[in-house]
């Protein structure tokens, strides 16, 4: 029966990851298409991620109260327990990026910062990669997501330094500008909890801790 149950919950967790995925990926690629009802789809995938994040939230802890779970089991509920709250932290910037979105809908100072349309690309990789290994439990897939935040990072210092130019020569055009730099603020989050997302999957699959560089810390026995 708890095996039974622990199976619901990760169906149940991949479930709204695939939507979490979808307003994601929709948020950011509105910036470069005309979705006019962009923002209106996101915020109905958020309602169904927030019922679904509060569902997982109560069945983790039934569960964990019915069956007094150990070892393995209950690494297995912490973490989906742990990636569920990510998960809709990440819904909650993919609704940031797209209030941003719907102000800049064809605005020709999107392509004034290349290094955006880079940067989203990366985090939408690892933000997929992160998703697909804690499906299959993939370590190594999970430590390439961890090594990729870096890139990410880079990225959103190099578009912060653009806009202040940007910002110096067309004070005019400061509101929209601040708008692209809050997008690349967001999608820099997307990063950091797509790089949660894989260090808990590879505790996850292995039982080592790998946030905050503890390499070191001996696996759980299972």
């Amino acid at each position: 029966m708890l095996e039974t149950r622990i199976q619901e919950l990760k169906q149940m967790l991949i479930s709204e990851a695939g939507l979490v995925e979808k307003m994601v990926s929709l948020s950011v690629d509105g910036l470069y298409k005309n979705i006019p009802s962009l923002l209106e789809n996101v915020l109905a995938l958020e309602d169904q991620v927030n019922q679904t994040e509060l569902e997982i939230d109560d069945k983790c802890i039934t569960t964990i109260a019915l069956y007094q779970p150990e070892a393995r089991d209950l690494r297995l509920i912490l973490m989906i327990y742990r990636i569920n709250n990510d998960l809709e932290r990440l819904a909650d910037q993919a609704v940031n990026i797209s209030e941003s979105t719907a102000h800049l809908m064809d605005n020709p100072v999107v392509y004034e910062l290349p290094e955006l349309e880079q940067m989203k690309s990366n985090t939408l990789t690892m933000l997929k990669n992160s998703l697909d290994a804690l499906v299959k439990e993939d370590v190594a897939l999970s430590h390439q997501v961890c090594s990729e935040d870096n890139t990410v990072d880079n990225l959103n210092r190099q578009i912060y330094h653009h806009l202040v130019e940007l910002i110096q020569a067309n004070p005019i055009l400061t509101s929209q500008y601040l708008h692209l730099l809050r997008i690349a603020k967001n999608l820099e989050r997307i990063a950091d909890l797509s790089t949660n997302i894989a260090e808990n999957t590879i505790y996850l699959a292995i039982g080592k801790v790998v946030r905050h560089r503890s390499e070191d810390i001996p696996p759980i026995s299972s």
